[in-house]
């Protein structure tokens, strides 16, 4: 074999031997724990919110530090000098707008020479305050670090709700099957009972036939519900994110206790109150008014009180104090008056349209969180409707089958009567697990709607 064939059948195994192993028994709790510390998308959503807390950090930065030497060789016709530098730099900038530099350089040898040198610039009438660079770029970090964890929340949310309708769903597929297994036993009672009373003489055989063909209609309908409980399964894992290939026992059972619905009225409260894409609006548009307040301050001119000296030490080595002495000093007003404005005022005009944007979006984002909010409501109560419609046929299919072996018993009824019932019976049930499924999953919905945290509600 050779190294790249190695590598090829050995790579599957290292994927597989990556991802976390899942217990035996799984739980509910264990699905989505699993699925919130190895989803992928769900890590994705977390590496750009610790991304942003450390641009957060950078903008907080007002002051650095950098500090090197160099060695240089000069070379001239008939000679040549090794010359050596030591320099350093601290730089500040405060966020009202304030910087300043110091430059220095303590030891030099050869024809290099030591130096100093600051600077100092404060705004007076532009790009101070609030509208400075500094003050912006820190405004906006931490902006960016509330909508990531915002969005980091959703995300979270949504791994939650993906996860639970996968895991109740495989439960209502495996129970399925339960249901379809116990059909199976009722036909194949019924065919062997059509097949003794044919063989006597008391029936037609046309009702043995009759009969095994039901069973085996029956049995297809558990193959194909067995396959997809299997395809329920593998659903659920690729939901997690994890565990793929494995078939772990699902502990929890179909939901019997269904949480108390809320009224619409509170529910669109809620959800007006705690739905993370509405501070993620108010988000962006805290930002552009501030860009739309920098755009209107690049308008007016600037005025900077300026100060700088510098100067350079005549001698090689280290230098001393005197080199104050020897430096210039420069101080006073700078103002300036931009003559061609027509850029900024196309940026001006930009950024206020992107904020009327941003508010009408956000106006119409609060009509489809209540029309989202409506639409989960009304699944609820559908649900709930169709629940109490399958529960109450429920009895009525049971005792349909107990009367129909009776008749059968007492030969005044068919084979075709109890298989009748007994499919009513199966149908009936396999309503009822997916009622009770589905109402289930329609309340984590509208919880999702509302903007409740969803961890909080399953009692993770």
């Amino acid at each position: 074999m050779t190294f790249v064939a190695m590598v090829c059948a050995t790579a599957p195994i290292s994927a597989v031997q990556a991802q976390p192993a899942l217990p035996e028994k799984l739980t509910l709790a264990d699905a989505i724990s699993t699925a919130l510390g190895t989803h992928p998308r769900l890590k994705e959503a977390q590496a750009e919110y610790l991304s942003a807390l450390s641009s957060t950090k950078v903008a907080s930065i007002q002051t650095s530090v950098e500090f090197g030497a160099e060695a240089s060789l000069d070379r001239s016709p008939g000679e040549h000098e090794i010359s050596n530098l030591v320099f350093g730099n601290l730089t500040y900038e405060s966020l009202s707008g304030t910087q300043a530099r110091l430059d220095l350089s303590p030891f030099a040898l050869g024809t290099k020479r030591g130096s100093v040198g600051v600077s100092f610039r404060q705004p007076l009438i532009k790009g101070r305050g609030a509208l400075s660079d500094k003050y912006l770029s820190l405004a906006s970090a931490r902006s960016d670090v509330r909508v990531r964890d915002k969005q980091l929340y959703l995300s979270r949310q949504d791994t939650i709700l993906r996860v639970a309708g996968a895991y109740f769903r495989a439960v209502r597929a495996r129970e399925q099957v339960k249901v379809q297994e116990k059909a199976v036993e009722i036909a194949e009672k019924v065919a062997d009972a059509a097949r003794r009373k044919a063989d006597a003489g008391y029936a037609a055989g046309i009702e043995a036939t009759r009969a095994e063909l039901r069973v085996a209609d029956v049995r297809n309908q558990l193959q194909i519900q067995r396959q997809e409980a299997k395809g329920a399964i593998e659903a659920l894992m690729l939901a997690i994110g994890a565990g793929v290939g494995e078939t772990p026992e699902l502990v929890d059972s179909v939901p019997e206790d269904i949480p108390e619905i809320p009224s619409l009225e509170e529910a669109l409260q809620t959800a007006l109150r705690n739905r993370p894409e509405l501070v993620i609006a108010d988000e962006q548009i805290a930002n552009q008014e501030r860009l739309l307040a920098v755009a209107k301050d690049q308008l007016r001119p600037s005025l900077d009180a300026v100060a700088r000296f510098s100067s350079s030490y005549p001698d090689e080595g280290l230098i001393s104090r005197s080199i104050l002495d020897l430096g210039a000093f420069v101080a006073g007003l700078q103002y300036r008056v931009p003559l061609d404005r027509r850029a900024v005022i196309e940026e001006h005009e930009i950024a206020k349209r992107r904020l009327e944007t941003l508010k009408t979006l956000r106006e119409y984002q609060l009509e489809s969180i209540a029309e989202e909010v409506g639409r989960a409501y009304r699944e609820c109560q559908s649900q709930k409707t169709s629940l109490a419609i399958y529960t109450n046929n429920l009895r009525t299919a049971q005792e349909n089958l107990v009367l129909a072996n009776r008749m059968m018993e007492e030969a005044s009824g068919t084979n075709r009567d109890v298989l009748d019932a007994q499919e009513a019976l199966t149908r009936t049930e396999g309503n009822i697990l997916s009622a009770k499924t589905e109402l289930f999953l329609a309340v984590l919905r509208l919880k999702s709607a509302m903007g409740e945290d969803l961890q909080k509600h399953l009692g993770q």
